[in-house]
């Protein structure tokens, strides 16, 4: 009986979880209120001994002054996160590691800040800049918070996984001598058996390490000024410049708002049309005239998209489709929809669901055919008409459908594509139509600043990644569906 206590997982290393707190709330005291940096001031040669908590207030000499260190804020976050999740869920390692992987980024990205931008952006001499103990000290807790994380995952699991074998050696003739095959006997085991499973799958991996993620290697140059003579690690480092160019710009905020309420009216109006489609010609009893809608409906989607901005553009015209409909209710001064700006995101949303309307709908209308046919007869033996059959079998059905494809459509708000939008904005309608992906298109082919716009596409990619993260897990709680 006490041999089993012991080995509660339940109950197993709980001074670890104490341990974990003490570590997160030193590192985040350390960061904070030890000093990080010795310096002096570039242009009054004074000295200065800064702690975390200067730059945190905004403390500082230089264009720096007043504005608060983004990564002391994100050493608060995941600190009070790593101390959250070891007070409330315990059994959440997942949310620990990553709470402590990321106080060490923030920790260590502080630092790589300050280094390359002390001169420029906080007014110190980088040659009188040395950093004291204190931002070593954090950077050390911080790793050890990341060693008892994973200790105590593995203990537990180990205890886990004993008990589990325990269960089943009890009820099952295994011979005496019998030892559990490790993870590596069993990959070589099963290696020799599907050989040539894993020989099918070799180039799709290659294709994903070579086009995908070996790329990746180029996001460097979001922290630096890249230059091609001196190459991706050959260039200066900046630290986090570009990033704050960015959003001391003026087109920060307008680029962002742009971006984000193209894409809620896209997601607002465009995601539920093709579902309402895929009903109406569920419904339809003629089997010809659906082919015919389907047809018609699918059409736009094959139409280049050059061709179709070239469309909309002559649509548009003071001489087009649309003026001409103006004209016929009494508008003798039909207006060029292209060349106002309040007009253009009812135009491009506009053009979106009319082009995607029929091509989005047959993977809805896949789901609708996957229906028990019997949930149907069962309602109307019930007494349920059309409409609520569509409300409580049809909806139910494509469900999971729709909630996987509005996870991946909350994921995108952020990435309004550029092409398009270059094809159809001009100067006049910049206001309105300039999103975060012609910005990045504008400063890095036009300008050629590539350091400039990887680094907003960098950030554009994370907040698109968070969204994915948080709608896959609202997803998980409201319908039970989700990507992971």
């Amino acid at each position: 009986m006490v041999a089993a206590r012991k080995a509660d997982p339940a109950k197993a290393a709980d001074w670890k979880r104490v341990l974990i707190i003490v570590l997160c709330a030193l590192t985040l005291a350390s960061t904070l209120f030890l000093i990080q940096l010795n310096a002096v001031d570039r242009k009054t040669d004074e000295a200065l001994s800064l702690t975390g908590l200067d730059f945190l207030t905004g403390n500082t000499p230089g264009k720096s002054a007043g504005v608060p260190h983004p990564m002391m804020i994100a050493a608060i976050i995941f600190a009070a996160w790593g101390v959250a999740t070891a007070l409330f869920k315990p059994d959440k390692f997942f949310y620990s590691i990553i709470s402590a992987i990321f106080l060490i980024v923030a920790v260590f990205m502080f630092r790589f800040d300050v280094t390359y931008q002390a001169k420029g952006e906080f007014g110190l001499d980088k040659d009188a800049l040395s950093f004291a103990f204190g931002w070593t000290l954090a950077l050390v807790l911080a790793i050890l918070n990341l060693a008892v994380v994973i200790w105590r995952k593995s203990e537990r699991t180990l205890v886990l996984r004993r008990q589990e074998l325990d269960r089943i050696y009890a009820s099952a003739n295994i011979p005496g001598g019998y030892k559990v095959p490790s993870t590596g006997a069993i990959i070589r085991r099963d290696f020799s058996k599907h050989w040539p499973v894993y020989l099918m799958v070799l180039p799709a991996l290659v294709f994903y390490v070579l086009w995908c993620y070996g790329p990746m290697y180029g996001i460097l140059i979001a922290f630096n000024d890249y230059k091609a003579k001196g190459g991706i690690l050959g260039s200066a480092w900046v630290g986090f410049q570009w990033y704050r160019d960015f959003f001391r710009s003026a087109y920060a905020w307008r680029t962002i708002r742009n971006t984000l309420f193209i894409s809620f009216y896209n997601l607002l109006f465009g995601f539920p049309a093709p579902i309402i489609l895929a009903l109406m010609l569920n419904e339809m009893r003629s089997i010809k005239f659906k082919r015919v809608v389907q047809t018609i409906t699918y059409m736009p989607y094959f139409i280049s998209l050059v061709v179709m901005c070239g469309i909309l553009t002559d649509f548009c015209s003071t001489t087009g489709l649309f003026a001409a409909i103006q004209r016929l209710f009494g508008n003798d001064n039909p207006v060029n929809l292209l060349g106002d700006a309040k007009y253009f995101r009812s135009v491009y949303v506009g053009s979106e669901i009319w082009q995607r309307l029929g091509w989005d709908s047959i993977i809805y209308l896949s789901a609708l055919a996957g229906i028990d046919q019997e949930q149907y007869e069962a309602a109307t033996i019930d007494g349920a008409g059309k409409f609520k059959q569509v409300l409580h079998v049809t909806l139910p059905g494509i469900l999971p459908t729709i909630s996987i494809l509005l996870i991946l459509r909350i994921g995108a708000l952020m990435g309004v594509g550029y092409e398009k939008i270059i094809l159809l904005y001009n100067g006049l309608t910049y206001e309105t139509a300039d999103v975060v992906s012609t910005y990045v298109y504008r400063k890095g082919i036009v300008d050629a600043n590539f350091s400039f716009s990887t680094a907003v596409n960098l950030f554009n990619s994370i907040i698109n990644f968070l969204l994915v993260v948080f709608a896959n897990k609202m997803s998980a709680i409201l319908t039970e569906n989700s990507l992971w």
